[in-house]
């Protein structure tokens, strides 16, 4: 998917081979889009996700500008993820809050979740690049969810590439027992015990 871009570039006339730059979108626009994305990839806080009212009314995104997010547990319940926008004006560094996003959850899979959420904000304005690619796909399981999956593995014929997501999820991996005569306190006929 094409990244969000943070400034609008169209292609050049005299040479259609490069773009030129031609302005910065309205910070509305880059919101709704981000949302939108969010949504699709079932990464949108499920409390709320908000844009900080510094950017309403048609302002636009300074020219720049990157954005970047934290995720922490909020003063009196859930966590939020917050997403930046940093540029400099006159060599001066400049930090404004863009948009803020809350799960009422408070446990460790609450706070994974919002990181998660923050990399998928991440990832939106900076693409997926080939090393996104490699890392494959991040689960990120309840509790109930990883009981589930948990007790659905045990019951399965043991398969030796789900051993590690096995053992991430503390399922006893079974090996297979081979038939063995069972053991006797008797000499075998035609032995002889020593003591």
């Amino acid at each position: 998917m094409k990244p969000i871009d943070l400034a609008i570039w169209e292609p050049n006339p005299e040479d259609p081979r490069y773009l030129r730059y031609v302005g910065q979108p309205v910070a509305e626009d880059v919101f709704r889009e981000l949302e939108n994305r969010l949504k699709e990839s079932g990464f949108l806080p499920d409390e709320y996700f908000l844009m900080s009212m510094d950017w309403e009314n048609g302002k636009t995104i300074p020219k720049g500008a990157e954005i970047f997010c934290t995720a922490d547990y909020g003063g009196s319940e859930g966590v939020y993820v917050d997403v930046y926008l940093k540029w400099y004006e006159k060599d001066k560094s400049i930090i404004r809050n863009f948009a803020t996003g809350k799960t009422l959850g408070e446990t460790g899979y609450d706070m994974d979740r919002m990181f998660l959420v923050g990399s998928a904000i991440t990832k939106a304005f900076h693409g997926e690049g080939w090393h996104n690619e490699q890392a494959g796909t991040v689960l990120c399981l309840n509790a109930e969810e990883k009981n589930a999956l948990a007790e659905m593995l045990s019951s399965q014929e043991p398969r030796p590439e789900l051993k590690g997501v096995m053992e991430k999820l503390g399922v006893s991996v079974q090996q297979e027992q081979t038939e063995t005569a069972p053991p006797t306190s008797q000499p075998m006929a035609g032995m002889e015990m020593s003591l």
